[in-house]
């Protein structure tokens, strides 16, 4: 069978993770499928395409398709390739893929904002800036049902709720869970002469740090931090996130040696970043599966993170949890968890408990594949 993976659409966030991930895990099963992959620049710089046997062919697709001044010609160049290769199925890893192929179209989903239009993450957002999330959701979720036959998203909840938001029949909606990539279970990418480890400064006495890999969007909520940095001026606390520098600028526009800011770093650099951090500090309004608790869980760090049920469901008591719209009440959980060493190993032990319940890098790929191989049989 000939299965096209289609990334052209992903550069930033956990759908570019996961497509790297997935990618990666294919080549190590065993099987008599064709894989054609068709690539964004992003998904290109972190794939060694040398390392894949003959069953796999790549494509690389120097724009995406989701720019309105490049889509006509993205979307002939894409055309063009399906009808070379005549897959039996295409497989767009997170969509919307703005592409519609001739052969049967599965899509992955995880866009929170479209399928949670009630969410508290709405309310934070400026006046004009709410309506354009809004209507943005609108233009995804018409590409979503126009350009898709089938549907893979990450949790039950989230099933549900895109099947009433966009108007889908369950039945067309498949669920396979988040979790972290293998690259975690190699021990090699925290080792510092790796070529991906990030050595960050070394620790001052009693530092705290706690970390946030993440990019600046809006439901992140990380400009919580500004508010954050006052309340905890008796404790040794730094935070270390991974924004682009016009992000971090507008974010922390006063200087403060309470963060460091590592830019954005590719994938196989966070095990060294988790490794020489203390906790995961997640105050987002708005996931699906975030798989930064897995990651936090298997390098066994600490949790701390919003009191929402999108992350209630995934940590259940593995976590310690705040309102993400209170900066005292966030403060006061960090304080606790920085003072008491007992909390600190008991959520340890639980995050190693939990994880294991969760899809492995492995077990997400061959289902994603059993998926493919069901819906071109229907």
């Amino acid at each position: 069978m000939k299965i096209l993976i289609n990334t052209s659409n992903l550069y930033v966030g956990g759908g570019l993770q996961v497509a790297l991930s997935s990618i990666s895990e294919l080549k190590q099963i065993i099987t008599k499928n064709e894989y054609h992959i068709f690539l964004s620049l992003a998904v290109n710089k972190q794939i060694d395409k040398k390392t894949f046997p003959e069953n796999f062919h790549f494509y690389l697709i120097e724009k995406s398709p989701s720019s309105l001044k490049t889509r006509k010609e993205i979307v002939a160049k894409l055309d063009a390739l399906e009808y070379e290769i005549k897959p039996n199925i295409v497989f767009s890893v997170f969509g919307p893929s703005y592409w519609k192929p001739k052969a049967k179209h599965l899509i992955g989903f995880a866009d929170g904002w479209v399928y949670n239009p009630n969410s508290v993450a709405y309310d934070r957002l400026p006046f004009l800036k709410r309506i354009k999330m809004r209507l943005h959701g609108k233009y995804k979720s018409y590409y979503l049902k126009k350009d898709a036959d089938y549907y893979v998203l990450e949790t039950n909840d989230a099933k549900k709720r895109l099947a009433q938001t966009v108007d889908l029949k369950e039945d067309k909606i498949f669920v396979v869970g988040n979790t972290y990539s293998s690259i975690f279970d190699d021990e090699n990418f925290i080792k510092e002469e790796n070529t991906f480890y990030i050595k960050l400064p070394e620790k001052e006495e009693n530092e705290f740090r706690l970390m946030y890999i993440a990019h600046n969007h809006a439901n992140k909520n990380i400009e919580v931090i500004n508010h954050l940095l006052p309340l905890l001026e008796e404790k040794n606390i730094r935070f270390v996130l991974t924004l682009d520098e016009t992000s971090f600028q507008n974010l922390f526009p006063n200087s403060t040696d309470k963060i460091i800011n590592l830019g954005p770093i590719p994938q196989k650099s966070c095990p060294s970043v988790y490794k020489q951090c203390d906790a995961l500090f997640a105050p987002t309004l708005l996931e699906t599966f975030s798989a930064a608790y897995p990651e936090a869980m298997k390098m066994k760090k600490p949790i701390l993170t919003s009191n929402y049920s999108f992350a209630t469901d995934v940590c259940q008591d593995a976590a310690l949890y705040f309102d993400p719209l209170d900066p005292k009440d966030i403060a006061e959980k960090i304080k606790k968890l920085v003072e008491d060493t007992v909390l600190q190993k008991e959520l340890v032990e639980k995050g190693k408990k939990r994880v294991q319940e969760f899809e492995t890098a492995r077990s997400r790929a061959e289902r994603y594949v059993e998926i493919c191989e069901q819906i071109s049989k229907l």
